[in-house]
């Protein structure tokens, strides 16, 4: 499942740029850029193409949140697919990008990705394993 998560979002990186003509990035250029992107779909898709967007999109965040702060996707067998960050901090990518597409208050794909780190500070932990300091590769 995994194999497919990453092909789904570099799906969205391909129609983006073939179709869009907008070249998107794993970080938050790219998150700012998805937010957007929902906004205009929840208007214009259909409930049918909005389900089928979640999976895609939220294989995109998913991969955002991964090269931004680190992490693995985990299968949770309650919520479904996360990100879990250094161990502890799982975050919902499919499901954030769902409540947003649903129209949800308050929903962005954005505030999400740019409140994890000091949501990470603030637990304490960081946003990657830090290298020793002897490592230098």
């Amino acid at each position: 499942m995994e194999d497919r998560i990453k092909a789904n979002a570099e799906l969205v990186r391909r129609v983006a740029l073939e179709n869009m003509h907008v070249e998107v990035a794993y970080d938050l250029d790219g998150v700012r850029w998805l937010d957007g992107f929902i906004d205009r779909q929840r208007g214009e898709a259909t409930d049918e193409v909005k389900r089928q967007l979640a999976t895609t999109l939220g294989s995109y965040l998913g991969e955002c949140i991964r090269h931004t702060y680190g992490g693995e996707w985990i299968q949770d067998p309650e919520y479904g697919w996360s990100v879990r960050i250094n161990g502890g901090f799982s975050v919902f990518p499919f499901n954030k990008v769902q409540k947003q597409l649903a129209d949800d208050e308050g929903e962005s794909v954005l505030s999400l990705f740019t409140t994890i780190e000091p949501l990470l500070a603030n637990a304490g932990m960081s946003a990657a394993p830090k290298r020793p300091w002897w490592k230098f590769w």
